[in-house]
């Protein structure tokens, strides 16, 4: 077919489940069996830009190209990147007032880099708050902390490296003292200014495959990532974070998910509202 053609948007049961099986070995996201119409919406247009005639030829091309392109786009169309600044006060308030603080003693008492992992970062307005934190706690805290952020879709990868937000996106979560501090108008956006920028490291990784070679770290935020990931794979994740924990290193999930029922050998610290978990 040519890309003017439209595609034929009938999705067998067939087809869904061999798309749903790719995904979630792939990425690990689970779509439920209610999910069909979202992978025909999400999936169409896509379907006619690469000229593919129905969904057949694109599960095809998906079992057949697995590194290709079009299995980029096909993760970042079918991922979720729901992001705010500050999403969830509590967290952050536990984040400010007890885990910053304690990480930082730890750091000065080792005399290293403070190093924090944003995974499943999206756009990247996570990291960016967490910098934020970091420079409003101490600014020489700050010069000894590397973050990094990551994500499974390149994609959104680009637009967090850039740092160019909208006002509805700055419109969520910032205050305006923030954003008059650490961003400046640049054509019709805010761009988080170069010092904030400087701080983050943005890496493509998937959280359920081979992982790139990473340092331990002393905190990983893994909020609201595993809510889509079947138990035993958010079991095997838990455990992968705690081995690239520092010794007593941190970890932030969200605040609709929990550990329970998983073995895994943290311990719970709850206060103010919010719970992290101590290795």
């Amino acid at each position: 077919m040519s890309q003017n053609d439209p595609p034929d948007a009938t999705l067998s049961p067939e087809n869904f489940r061999a798309i749903r099986d790719m995904l979630a070995d792939r990425v690990g996201v689970s779509l439920g069996d209610d999910k069909h119409y979202f992978v025909v919406n999400r999936l169409t247009p896509l379907m006619r830009t690469y000229g593919l005639a129905s969904f057949a030829v694109l599960v095809r091309e998906l079992r057949f190209h697995a590194r290709s392109a079009l299995w980029e786009e096909v993760v970042d169309v079918l991922t979720v990147h729901e992001t705010s600044f500050f999403r969830d006060e509590a967290p952050f308030c536990q984040l400010r007032d007890e885990i910053m603080p304690a990480i930082c003693r730890d750091a000065e008492r080792d005399q290293r880099t403070i190093r924090i992992w944003s995974a499943g970062c999206s756009t990247g307005q996570e990291a960016y708050s967490v910098a934020m934190l970091l420079m409003e706690l101490s600014p020489d805290v700050a010069s000894r902390a590397r973050i990094l952020g990551s994500d499974v879709s390149s994609k959104v990868l680009r637009s967090a490296k850039l740092g160019c937000f909208r006002p509805m996106e700055v419109d969520r979560g910032l205050s305006k003292r923030r954003l008059h501090r650490f961003f400046k108008p640049v054509t019709g956006t805010w761009q988080a200014i170069e010092p904030l920028r400087a701080m983050i490291d943005w890496q493509h990784v998937n959280l359920t495959g081979s992982w790139p070679i990473l340092p331990r770290f002393d905190l990983v935020l893994l909020r609201n990532v595993m809510v889509y990931f079947e138990p035993s794979t958010r079991d095997a994740l838990i455990q992968k974070v705690h081995s690239q924990l520092q010794p007593s290193g941190r970890l932030v999930i969200g605040s609709a998910e929990s550990l329970m029922g998983c073995q895994h050998s943290f311990r719970v610290v709850s206060s103010n509202g919010a719970t992290h978990y101590v290795a």
